[in-house]
């Protein structure tokens, strides 16, 4: 691979790893807002105890990781939902 598509596939991964981060932050804000019918921006401040771009996407997997763990999936009725199922 040419220096062009090494830069290119790098720039690539960036992305992808800025867009994992700004996802998981913006799903644990929504948690954030539910749990404690907070408006978006207090949650979000919530969010940020480190003041880091790492504390941040850390303290945003802590969130998700218990609201999964907690998750029920038999509550979900459309969890194993088949479309072709009659």
């Amino acid at each position: 691979m040419n220096d062009f598509g090494q830069w290119q596939e790098q720039a690539a991964h960036r992305l992808l790893s800025h867009l994992m981060q700004r996802t998981a932050a913006s799903e644990a804000v929504g948690i954030l807002q539910v749990w404690h019918a907070y408006p978006r921006e207090q949650a979000r401040d919530d969010l940020d105890v480190t003041g880091t771009p790492a504390g941040r996407e850390a303290e945003a997997r802590r969130i998700i990781a218990v609201v999964d763990n907690a998750a029920d999936a038999r509550a979900d009725r459309d969890a194993h939902w088949d479309p072709f199922e009659r």
